[in-house]
């Protein structure tokens, strides 16, 4: 991309793109990237003119061609509802536009494989929104396991909890609807921890899965897997939406042969503690942790202004600012953003063998 300025337009002016649009509007104030919020579009109309109002965004559309089409629009973000993934990728491929999609891409790997295959044709570039590759602590696993002596990976557990999306917090009635959001938990929250076990331990070589419907509603509410890697590491998901009053909360633990990790996320207190052998257990504080995340983004605390460091590491927001950073940065300097839609593929291939699995009660294997 040439243009000095890009012109970013992002279609969907809910929860998640608030998030996007806050953390972009933090980095643009900041100096970060040189990006103009040029037109938003949401078919919500109360919502749409909001947030135009909020960000002074004059163009706005409650038909998402038009705003692909509009010549100010050189990247567009996508964050409505799954089920309009396909068909806004693939009309923003053929205009020309690079493209951010929030996760999942699709309802399915096949329908996934899709707007690759348009991407490629197209010749775009294309980001999705596994977001947790932008957490602080997990970067600082990623190092640790990189510069210390741990060993070969053994066993990964992760337990995410969260209370029950369409009732708290996020207020999105459409993902309880099976034909709007595709599945429940396991495919619309727990596919950033499938991403996560493969980012670390590496490709998912089989799957077997039970899945459960406790609420009224047609998506289930409860995953657990025990997934096979590659290299023979195994690792374990077990995945909630509840109706308890409680904080969320992501519970990770690497096992390795010299090592173990743990981490703490989503609540308040966020931490990561290490042990390797014949040495005493190190606890990482958030500060720690944002070092980091800021060199895996090229950046250098003492080279950019304090503002420019608070909208990469505000405690709980960081990862969107983050992960925008990285995939503005990487549009303008013509290189592919990470994580791409093979990444993505590979999360849904592993999503659609555990589903499944727990249909026919199998182990179900991938490579």
């Amino acid at each position: 991309m040439s243009k000095a300025k890009t012109g970013l337009g992002l279609i969907g002016t809910g929860n998640i793109g608030q998030m996007h649009l806050l953390g972009i509007a933090a980095l643009r104030e900041a100096g970060l990237v040189n990006v103009e919020i040029a037109a938003l579009c949401d078919i919500d109309k109360e919502s749409l003119n909001r947030t135009a109002d909020l960000y002074e965004v004059n163009r706005i559309y409650d038909d998402y061609n038009d705003l692909i089409n509009d010549e100010n629009v050189d990247l567009v973000y996508v964050c409505t509802p799954t089920s309009k993934h396909i068909d806004i990728v693939k009309a923003a491929a053929k205009a020309h536009k690079d493209v951010f999609c929030e996760k999942p891409l699709a309802h399915s790997c096949p329908q996934a494989r899709e707007l690759l295959a348009v991407a490629k044709s197209e010749d775009i570039k294309a980001g999705v929104g596994l977001v947790l590759r932008f957490d602080p602590f997990l970067l600082y696993a990623k190092k640790l396991i990189e510069t210390k002596d741990f060993g070969r990976p053994m066993q990964a557990s992760i337990r995410d909890d969260q209370r029950f999306p369409v009732d708290y917090g996020f207020y999105t009635q459409w993902r309880g609807d099976k034909s709007i959001a595709g599945g429940g938990t396991l495919i619309e929250h727990s596919i950033h921890d499938i991403d996560l076990l493969r980012w670390f331990f590496g490709d998912i070589t089989s799957v077997y899965a039970k899945i459960g419907f406790f609420s009224e509603r047609e998506v289930e509410d409860q995953a657990s897997l025990l997934m096979t890697h590659k290299d023979g590491a195994v690792s374990t998901l077990v995945s909630i939406w509840h109706q308890v009053d409680r904080q969320n909360e992501r519970s990770i633990e690497f096992f390795f042969e010299n090592g173990f990790i743990t981490i703490r996320l989503e609540t308040e207190n966020r931490w990561l503690e290490y042990h390797l052998q014949n040495m005493l257990p190190v606890r990482i504080n958030v500060h720690e942790a944002n070092i980091a995340l800021l060199e895996y983004l090229g950046v250098h605390s003492k080279n950019i202004a304090p503002e420019a460091l608070d909208a990469l590491t505000t405690v709980g927001t960081e990862r969107f600012p983050a992960q925008s950073y990285s995939f503005i940065k990487a549009i303008q300097a013509d290189e592919d953003p990470s994580p791409n839609l093979l990444d993505a593929i590979a999360a849904h291939n592993v999503v659609d063998a555990a589903y499944e699995s727990a249909n026919k009660n199998r182990v179900i294997d991938l490579l």
